[in-house]
């Protein structure tokens, strides 16, 4: 099972792929049942949207991490070859698109039952992660189809783009509003979503739509009513020991043991399997990605979140790992590696370290750019300020007093904090396309690359397009099928 929880109760469940509402939902344990099923499609795996390239994929493209010079035989000039024809884009596409029907069913399913008490609970479990799905889908696609019930196998591969991206929000925006008016505020099983998690993400979907009111009202309420708060040491959020910490809000599980089952601590960091000392070092899957100086650069002296990203790392047993030994791996994220890797004892393919997707360090920052944006700094510099006290950082009106009463300089500085605090948490790409600087930056701060002002969507899959008579077509702009 891809989806892992400390708790048993919750990993015993046994999830399909797909629930005919005609053949199930007739207890509440079938209720159960289908709503994890939705989460195991948040699992790794070949197919979940954590698994194979979907994690190294994100931070890639972006202007935080470069491809090591002696990464092997590995693509590492995805925007160069950032066809229809890449096998890369295909997968992420299959495996944001896969759930849908398993999504829709539960809702549908579970909708059709009796009532029982968890009923509307379980149901915005399912609108969470549908919203969440749809969510990559719209920023990274644009035009998807769109669909929110059952379909047979026929009519899901017929389905056409929708004409406006809006009508997406539009479900996006209905399910997580659900979902905060019916989610307990603490769930008895880690990993589960609660109302704090929905009003996260959909303080975000407001925040890339520039409802800067919206946004702003509920991350200040995720943070003045909600149970989380920031961990006092930056480095123990990330501390494999430590998962589902009082800052994480929504974190993906993950349990070692099966096919695949964490590939999301590896690809940016670039940690390898293939020899006892060779997690850093891996001269093909392993060792491909380093930070740019770009990243390196945004750092102000003496915060403590660049000691994450590292020349080297000790073993318990006092063995140091010298990331240059070779002189082309000058530095490693190392903050979502989980020690395991570091002591050789996970493979490149199977880890247990979950994926925290949201975290209230995330929440102070939405704040602070929606708050901004509504009512100038005066009020946003309370969030930016517990973020940067946090990693060892003065105010920010001490060390820029400008940023204090300027609205385009304070704008300028939670961007540059955000990316400082949360670099590879798979947020960068994300941001640089709501704020429309994807494309400069990475021309900036990396040459080697050739991105294209088209490459804000990614090309609908050839494979895709195969498949469903639907997409004929209708490509995204700059690319032929």
């Amino acid at each position: 099972m891809l989806l892992g929880s400390s708790c048993d109760s919750f990993l015993e469940e046994t999830p399909t792929s797909f629930i005919s509402p005609d053949n199930f939902f007739a207890t509440e344990a079938d209720a159960e049942a289908a709503v994890v099923a939705c989460y195991n499609k948040l699992g790794a795996g070949n197919k979940g949207t954590h698994g194979d390239w979907r994690d190294w994929i994100f931070e890639y493209i972006n202007d935080d991490f470069k491809s090591r010079p002696a990464s092997g035989t590995i693509n590492v000039s995805l925007f160069i070859s950032m066809v229809p024809e890449e096998p890369m884009i295909f997968e992420s596409y299959r495996s944001f698109t896969s759930g849908l029907n398993t999504f829709n069913s539960a809702i549908e399913g579970i909708g059709a039952m009796e009532d029982f008490n968890q009923k509307e609970a379980l149901i915005s479990e399912a609108k969470f992660i549908r919203a969440y799905i749809y969510f990559h889908l719209v920023r990274l696609w644009g035009r998807v189809p769109l669909y929110e019930n059952v379909l047979t196998a026929e009519e899901a591969l017929s389905l056409e783009r929708v004409d406006n991206i809006d009508k997406i929000y539009t479900l996006i925006v209905e399910d997580l509003e659900y979902a905060v008016a019916n989610l307990p505020e603490v769930q008895t099983l880690e990993g589960r979503a609660t109302k704090w998690a929905a009003m996260s993400l959909l303080s975000k979907v407001y925040l890339t739509q520039e409802n800067w009111t919206n946004a702003a009202q509920l991350a200040k309420e995720v943070i003045d009513q909600g149970p989380h708060s920031l961990l006092e040491n930056y480095g123990d959020v990330f501390d494999d020991a430590n998962e589902n910490n009082n800052e994480s809000i929504f974190e993906i599980q993950m349990q070692i043991g099966v096919e695949k089952s964490n590939q999301v601590a590896n690809w940016p960091r670039g940690i390898g399997a293939t020899g006892a000392d060779d997690y850093f070092l891996g001269p093909n899957w392993g060792g491909v990605y380093i930070a740019t100086d770009d990243l390196l650069n945004d750092f102000e002296a003496g915060d403590d979140r660049r000691n994450y990203i590292a020349t080297s790392v000790v073993r318990s047993d006092g063995t140091l790992i010298e990331f240059n030994a070779d002189g082309l791996t000058p530095n490693y994220s190392i903050k979502r590696t989980p020690t395991a890797y570091i002591e050789g004892l996970e493979s490149n393919n199977n880890s247990s370290y979950n994926f925290i997707y949201l975290r209230l360090a995330d929440v102070y920052l939405m704040a602070a750019e929606a708050e901004n944006e509504v009512n100038g700094p005066s009020g946003a510099l309370m969030y930016i300020n517990e973020v940067r006290n946090r990693a060892g950082l003065a105010n920010l009106e001490v060390v820029n007093p400008s940023a204090s009463v300027d609205q385009s300089i304070f704008r300028e500085a939670v961007r540059k904090e955000r990316r400082t605090e949360l670099y590879d948490e798979r947020h960068r790409l994300f941001d640089l396309l709501r704020w429309g600087n994807l494309v400069s930056n990475v021309q900036a701060a990396r040459p080697d690359v050739s991105i294209q002002p088209h490459h804000v969507l990614w090309p609908i899959p050839v494979s895709a397009i195969l498949n469903n008579p639907g997409l004929e077509g209708d490509q995204n702009p700059g690319y032929t099928d």
